[in-house]
């Protein structure tokens, strides 16, 4: 293996470490105690609003007018779809932090 080749990969090594520690350190702090009891209100949250917009979605072919949903049940829809990917990309956030150890999991959680 080349020098230039080995450099880059004890740089991209240290590199991986100091953001795992700095985002640690930043975020670690912020959250309460990680373990299933504080994680699955969150699970339940997108769950909930991803029910919500199928839900939504059903009613809407319920009660369609002239075979198409009207502007409002558009409208209602997207903001039902808004809401679920932003929570979902909360959920997606706290996967890859946890899995990338930027978080501690408290020791109940085994």
């Amino acid at each position: 293996m080349e020098e230039q080749e080995l450099l880059l990969r004890r740089f991209n090594k240290i590199l991986e470490e100091a953001i795992r520690q700095a985002n640690h350190e930043v975020i670690d702090p912020m959250l309460p105690p990680l373990n299933v009891t504080s994680v699955l209100p969150v699970a339940v949250m997108v769950a909930k609003l991803r029910g919500r917009y199928l839900q939504a979605a059903f009613e809407i072919v319920e009660n369609k007018k002239d075979g198409l949903p009207t502007e409002e049940q558009i409208n209602a829809l997207r903001e039902h779809r808004l809401a679920f990917e932003e929570v979902m990309a909360v959920s997606q956030a706290l996967e890859h932090a946890i899995s990338r150890g930027y978080l501690e999991l408290s020791p109940e959680s085994a």
